[in-house]
This record gives structure tokens, sequence and C-alpha cells, in this order.
């Protein structure tokens, strides 16, 4: 007997579903013909790279965190680990901009939390005030985490409001282009809450991590905290595209319109180039971001889970390539700098790809990526591409000195791309499945916008809702 499988979606998400589907198929010699549905003329989803004979550069995101194995384990298995790179050493030094300029991040810390009070206090991105506030960690009482808060909550309630806005913002909810305090403490940065369960204070449980950061490997593969691959990570994409090729039929350019369960099983609508036909399945994978997967679903859920719902955040990469014979800035040390909202930049972030991932170019260029667009802060996203280029560019010269001319520019949008999770979303997340599991038995939800949005949280997801669809399918032929 064959089963029929959809799967919706052709992100990391969808295809790492779809491999893990047809390999554990095949393991257990059950026949499975899988087809992979993507809305778009493109694979991939946000991994995006720009390539030519001189250049390697990413439109999405840059690296794989590598504490995170499923990333590391994904590459292995597509034969990629000689291709591996990690971060260069030498340029782990990050800036976060205070009153218009560059300051170094302080040292002697664990995620901005102080490890080592006497440096902390060297810092000049906090004024005395704001550092004695931080410091009060150290006497509150614990803080009952039994239901969920917001992240700014949380922190701005042990660490001071300056803190929070100068530190905090940027290098945590910066990950999500959100507002720290709408982001769900438990289902963002979870860790914290631990540590201040474990330790009372946020502080102490720092400074508890030094021992083990001083005697433990950044990543289980090497030193650095991330990694990529030499042809960019899409290069990810293509083996897997390659390796699915011979079992795995995938359309582009195929939107799912419509699900219906019938007699048979799953009924998809599905609508391509002005032409509608419909397909059915015995299994469905939905790898879509939130508001696609409720187009699909809604109609067959309960209200609560009608009322399950994720913000997405628009957000623009702009890379700008300057001429290094013409760059009279050294900015080899350092992998870029962070912008605190409260600065009102169009810089979001800048990654100083050249510096961070020296492997991307030739020694003719120096290339800065940077971001525009967080929540709250859309205004930028409006500009035409040239004018955005010409905005950040300014903000560039202004930020790090950098007077040279760029001779290139690419912008990439990604509208509607970053899932900010709000308060309550791990309790309504659950909510979802267990409905799913009762109405749409069959149906599976998975992606960045449920459960976490780096891409080896993607691979975990994708792989997990792979195994258990299998699962299903072989007990509804024992059941027959």
């Amino acid at each position: 007997m064959t089963h029929r499988v959809a799967v919706i979606g052709a992100g990391i998400t969808g295809l790492t579903a779809a491999r893990r589907l047809c390999q554990d198929a095949r393991l257990q010699e059950q026949n499975v013909e899988i087809t992979v549905y993507e809305a778009s003329d493109r694979i991939g989803g946000k991994v995006i790279t720009y390539r030519d004979e001189r250049l390697t550069l990413e439109g999405g995101p840059d690296s794989i965190l590598a504490r995170k194995p499923a990333g590391i384990k994904l590459l292995r298995e597509l034969g990629l680990a000689s291709e591996v790179v990690e971060q260069n050493p030498a340029s782990t030094h990050t800036y976060i901009v205070k009153d218009g300029k560059l300051r170094s991040m302080p040292q002697g810390t664990h995620m901005a939390i102080p490890r080592d009070i006497s440096t902390f206090m060297q810092s000049d991105v906090l004024s005395a005030q704001g550092k004695l506030r931080t410091l009060f960690d150290l006497l509150l009482p614990r803080t009952d985490l039994s239901k969920d808060v917001s992240l700014g909550q949380f922190l701005r309630t042990r660490l001071g409001d300056e803190w929070v806005d100068g530190l905090a913002e940027p290098l945590l909810a910066g990950i999500y282009a959100g507002n720290i305090d709408e982001l769900s403490l438990h289902a963002t940065w979870p860790q914290f809450g631990q540590l201040a369960d474990e330790y009372r204070s946020l502080i102490i449980g720092a400074r508890s991590m030094r021992p083990k950061a001083a005697t433990a490997p950044a990543t289980q593969n090497g030193r650095s905290a991330f990694i990529t691959v030499k042809g960019g990570l899409e290069t990810v994409i293509e083996r897997l595209a390659d390796e699915l090729e011979p079992n795995v039929t995938i359309k582009k350019s195929h939107h799912i319109t419509k699900l219906e369960q019938t007699a048979e099983g799953y009924q998809l609508t599905v609508e391509t180039k002005g032409d509608v036909t419909t397909a059915t399945f015995d299994a469905v994978l939905v790898c879509t971001p939130v508001k696609a997967m409720k187009q699909l679903l809604d109609v067959h859920l309960p209200a609560r889970s009608k009322q399950f719902d994720v913000p997405y955040v628009s957000t623009a990469t702009v890379i700008l390539g300057y001429p290094a014979d013409s760059v009279d800035v050294d900015l080899s040390h350092a992998s870029g700098f962070l912008v605190p909202r409260t600065e009102n930049r169009a810089i979001t972030a800048s990654t100083w790809v050249s510096s961070k991932w020296p492997h991307t170019t030739d020694e003719r260029f120096v290339i800065l990526r940077c971001y525009v667009g967080r929540a709250g802060q859309q205004t930028y996203l409006s500009l035409d591409d040239a004018e955005m280029a010409r905005l950040v560019q300014s903000e560039v010269r202004e930020l790090v000195g950098l007077s040279a001319s760029p001779v290139f520019h690419k912008v990439t949008r990604w509208n509607d791309a970053m899932p900010n999770y709000p308060v309550g979303h791990l309790r309504q997340w659950a909510n979802l499945e267990a409905d799913i599991r009762a109405s749409l038995p069959g149906v599976w939800v998975a992606g960045g916008g449920y459960r976490g949005l780096g891409l080896p949280d993607c691979i975990v997801h994708g792989e997990e809702v792979a195994k258990a669809a299998l699962s299903y399918l072989t007990q509804q032929v024992r059941s027959r």
C-alpha cells in the first residue's frame, strides 16, 4: 500500500520534514509518495545566498547556531562537514550604539548579564546609576514565573530599564526584530527564567556559569558559536533538493488555497498559473507561516484555536560593498554593532561580513550587511531600495567613520517574515496542537512561527512532525 503525503511549504522546515519522512519510510519498508508544494517560485524560504565569482553573501540568515546540534547533524548527513566554516575568531568584538557613537559591549558578561562586576562597572554603555540599578538584582527576592510574562517585564524588574533599553533589547529582542516588552519570556529566552529559578539572581546565575565557559568548547565541533558553509547557506537547500529529487516531487508556484477532510483523506485545492486542481492525501504537513496555516485550518478548529495568532514583523537587509583600498577604518577586529531602538535610526544592527566571514569575499572588498526594520519601527521600509541604501550608507558613515562610497548594494526585503511570540504563546501553541490532533488527525503544523525561528529549531520541528506522520500512517494500516 502506498501512502500519499503532502508537505506545504518548501523552507528549511518543509524540506527537512520531507527528507526525514522519506528516509524513515525506507527504513521501515513503507511506501510513501511525497509531494512538496511551494507557493513562491523558489525553495528555501528565508535562506537565500547571492553568489558570483568573487562573493558569497547572504540575504537571509548568515549562520547556524552551533550549540544546537540539529544544524551540525544535518550538515554532516548531507556530506557538508568538510565545507563548514567557523566565525573568524579574530573578529568577535561587538559594539553597541549609544548617543550616536559605537561603544564596546560590556566585558565580563553572559548575554549582557554581569559575571565580572568590576569589569562591568568600567563600561561606558550605562550610566553609573544604571549600573548600580543592574546590581540590585543581587538583592531582589525570587521572581514568580509560574505564569508567562514579557521578556522586558521580567528583565526590567530584575536589572532595570536602562540595562534593558541599552543592552538587552538590541541583543535579545533584536533576533526577533521584536519589542522586548511584548515578547514571551517562556517562548523566546526561557533560560533566563531557569537561571532565576535556580539561583534567584540572574547575576549569581551568570557568575555560576563562568567555570563551565572556561572549560567547555563553544560548540560540539570547534570553537565558534556560529558556523556556515563555504558556498553559503543556500548550499544546504540545494543539497536537500538534490537528495529529495529522485523520490519526492517538489512543485514550485503552487498555492494551496483550501484543505478539506473527506472519506479518502485530505483534499487540497491547488492554484498554479490560473489553473485550479485538487489532490487527495493521507497526511498533510503544514510547514508555513502562521497566517497561511490559519487560512487552511481555522475553519476546522474550535474557537480557542481560532484565537491563536503570532504577529509577524517586516525587515530588510542591505548589503554594502566598499572597495578595500578606499576604506581607512580597521574593521578586522569586530563582527559588527547593535543599535538600541532609543537611538531612532534606520539601522537596527550591522554585521561586518568581510571580518566575521572572510571566506565570503576576496581582498578587494569590505562588505557590511545592515538590518532595517523592527516592531514599532517600520517607517524606513517604505523607502525604495536606492533610498534605503543611501540612508544606510549615511548612517554607516556617521557611526563607523567609513567615508568611502560603496561600489554596489543589494537590498533584500522580508515582508511579514519575523514571528514575534506573544505572552502566553506556549500555552496557546499547546492548545492548537491538541485541537489539530482531535479535529484533523493526519495533519501536523511546523515551522519558525511556532516553536523557535532559528534554523536548528526548524530542522528539529520538521523532523519531529515527519516521524509523527509516519507513525500515524503505520497505525492506520494496522487498524484496517
